[in-house]
């Protein structure tokens, strides 16, 4: 009902491109809203930070923007989201993607650590190319919550993406029926944003040149939408409201910058859209 109105207020001209700015690794923490990453983290820890608009309120959406029908030859994407897949799949010079090979059954999510690995790799292999890196944390799953663990982490219980009414898919939707208390999912979210940012700090220190730690979008907990004030809870696509679309732009500069070539596109393997369906209601996507 509101989303049609969100599509068009408030009207964004300054949101972020990400792929014309100025970076040699883009680090993409997956549903960090920026005053989640403000109270959470250390900013004196980075040479710059401030706040941007993000071009979407999910990741199909942003990856849509930013991605979708270019040719970046310069560019190596790690990515941890099946839609980067989906709706990029052919963009760049190459996608390596983690979340079909180092999925985490027990957690059912990409470890941070998994998809550092997965970087370097990259990233010895193509010393010349901009890296994007693409963690999932601080989006649900949350590490060791079992407690927060629902109806998405168990896709045989899904019927048609429905949950008959009475069990949540993820966090956001319990918060709505009030199962579980803010408070609780808030701390659980920025432990996931934690996690994350432990491990990119330890992997951008191997690294030379700019890099830019930031988000594709964030998570409504119960904010009212405008003009329709009603709650909102989750990543709904299409909605444009801050905690959906502020994000952060952390800088760390560290050495010489990289000399960047561009090369031919390499295209990804035919995906298997059972597989592409399991991993995103594991992600908590239905």
């Amino acid at each position: 009902m509101v989303r049609p109105i969100h599509r068009v207020y408030p009207r964004d001209n300054n949101t972020t491109s990400v792929i014309e700015e100025d970076w040699d690794t883009l680090i993409i923490l997956d549903a960090c809203r920026a005053d989640l990453f403000e109270k959470t983290i250390n900013l004196d820890r980075f040479d710059r930070y401030e706040r941007r608009v993000s071009a979407g309120s999910m990741t199909r959406e942003w990856a849509q923007h930013n991605f979708a029908g270019r040719e970046l030859g310069d560019t190596v994407y790690v990515s941890s989201n099946p839609y980067i897949s989906t709706i990029a799949g052919d963009v760049f010079h190459e996608l390596r993607e983690v979340w079909r090979n180092k999925f985490d059954d027990e957690e059912r999510t990409v470890l941070p650590d998994a998809v550092s690995e997965e970087a370097r790799h990259a990233h010895l292999d193509n010393p010349n190319k901009r890296l994007v890196i693409h963690y999932m944390q601080p989006h649900y799953p949350f590490i060791d919550r079992p407690d927060l663990r629902f109806q998405s982490w168990h896709p045989d219980e899904i019927v048609d993406g429905d949950a008959g009414g009475e069990r949540p898919h993820d966090p956001w939707q319990a918060l709505a029926m009030g199962l579980v208390d803010r408070q609780t999912v808030w701390e659980a979210y920025a432990d996931n944003l934690k996690r994350g940012v432990n491990e990119v700090f330890t992997f951008a220190a191997t690294l030379n040149g700019k890099t830019i730690v930031t988000s594709d979008h964030g998570n409504m907990l119960g904010e009212r939408a405008y003009p329709v004030p009603i709650r909102l809870y989750g990543h709904p696509e299409g909605i444009r409201h801050p905690a959906l679309t502020e994000i952060p732009w952390a800088v760390i500069n560290s050495g010489k910058r990289r000399d960047i070539t561009a090369e031919e596109i390499k295209h990804t393997d035919a995906i298997d859209s059972r597989v592409v369906k399991s991993r995103l209601q594991d992600l908590g996507y239905v």
